[in-house]
C-alpha cells in the first residue's frame, strides 16, 4: 500500500544511479528544451508568487501556500492557483474550503481567468517547471531532512531540475531542523537567496489527550506525519502507511476499523487524507490540524510583498 521513493535516491556514488545515467542526461535535455519557453513568456497584469520545489515528494508546499494566501488576503485581492491532476483532489479539497482557488488543466488559462475577475496576486501551488509565463517571486520549498537526496536528477536521484535551478529562486523556506549542508548549497548557487525556516504546531492537540490511535496516512513523507504525532506525545500504537494522493476505498476503511475494533483505537490521520475521504467515515476519523510557523515571518513577509 506504501509506496516510498527509491533507497538509493539518498544515496551519493551508488551503482544504481550510475547505470540510469543516461536516462538522465535525456531527462536533461528535455527540462533544458522546455526551459526555453521562457523566452517567450510574458508578464501579465497580476503579481504572481510560486511556491515551488526541485525535490520530487513532499516538501510543504501546500501548507506554504495557504499561510501566503491567509496573509495577503487581509488587504489584497488574491487567488491560488493549482494545477488540475485527478489524483491530487485531496489538495484541492484542503485548499478550497476556505480560499479563491482556480484548478485548470494549463496554468497560464486560470491566469488568464484570475486576471478576469479582477485578483491582484495569484499564489502558485507548484509551477516553477511552468514557463508559460514569468513569476515576481518564487519560493523553493525543502525538508531539512531530506535535503537534495544524492543530488542527482531524475531517474538517477530525486531532483526535479539540478541544483544550478536554485539561482531562479528569490527566497528559500525550509522545513525542520537547521541545516547548514542545505545553506551552504543554496548559497553556492545563488548568494543571495533569502533562507527561512519552518516548522508546524498541531492547532488541536487537545482533542487527542488521554487517547490510543491507530495513525495512518497516505502522503509524499509517511514519516514526517508520525514524527510530528510522536514529537507531541500522541499515543499511537499502530501505523498505516500508504502512497501519496492515496484514494481510500470502503475496504480499506473496514479494515482500518476493524483493527481499531480490536485494539481499542481511534483513528487519526492528516488534514490532507482527511478531506479527501467519503463523507460515510469522516465521522469516525480524527485529524490533525497544523498550522504553519514560520521564524522571522514579518521579515519573511518583506521579501515576498
Amino acid at each position: 500500500m506504501s509506496k516510498s521513493l527509491p533507497i538509493f535516491w539518498g544515496k551519493k556514488n551508488n551503482l544504481i544511479s550510475l547505470i540510469l545515467t543516461p536516462l538522465s542526461f535525456i531527462y536533461f535535455i528535455l527540462i533544458s528544451l522546455n526551459k526555453l519557453k521562457i523566452n517567450f513568456a510574458k508578464n501579465y497584469k497580476i503579481k504572481v508568487i510560486c511556491v515551488g520545489n526541485i525535490y520530487l515528494g513532499g516538501t510543504g508546499k501546500t501548507p506554504l501556500v495557504k499561510k501566503i494566501y491567509n496573509e495577503l488576503k487581509v488587504n489584497k485581492s488574491c487567488c491560488i492557483l493549482k494545477k488540475y491532476y485527478a489524483n491530487q483532489k485531496d489538495e484541492i479539497n484542503i485548499l478550497k474550503k476556505d480560499a479563491d482557488i482556480f484548478v485548470p488543466k494549463k496554468r497560464k488559462d486560470g491566469l488568464l481567468n484570475a486576471i478576469k475577475k479582477g485578483f491582484e496576486y495569484a499564489i502558485l501551488d507548484d509551477g516553477m517547471q511552468d514557463y508559460s509565463f514569468k513569476k515576481d517571486k518564487s519560493i523553493l520549498c525543502i525538508k531539512s531532512s531530506k535535503a537534495f537526496g544524492n543530488e542527482r536528477i531524475l531517474p538517477c536521484g530525486p531532483l526535479r531540475e539540478p541544483l544550478s535551478s536554485i539561482k531562479n529562486y528569490t527566497i528559500s523556506v525550509i522545513n525542520g531542523d537547521k541545516n547548514e549542508y542545505i545553506e551552504e548549497i543554496l548559497k553556492q548557487y545563488n548568494p543571495s537567496i533569502k533562507i527561512f525556516y519552518s516548522y508546524y504546531e498541531i492547532v488541536n492537540i487537545k482533542n487527542f489527550l488521554n487517547k490510543k490511535f491507530l495513525a495512518f496516512s497516505g502522503i509524499a513523507d509517511n514519516q514526517s506525519f508520525f514524527d510530528i504525532l510522536n514529537k507531541n506525545k500522541i499515543d499511537v500504537y499502530h501505523q498505516e502507511k500508504f502512497r501519496d494522493h492515496y484514494n481510500f476505498t470502503k475496504v480499506d476503511m473496514e479494515k482500518l476499523f476493524k483493527i481499531c475494533e480490536e485494539k481499542n483505537l481511534e483513528l487519526i490521520t492528516t488534514e490532507k487524507n482527511y478531506f479527501g475521504l467519503d463523507e460515510a467515515f469522516k465521522s469516525k476519523i480524527n485529524f490533525i490540524k497544523l498550522n504553519l510557523k514560520i521564524k522571522n515571518f514579518g521579515d519573511f513577509l518583506n521579501k515576498i510583498f
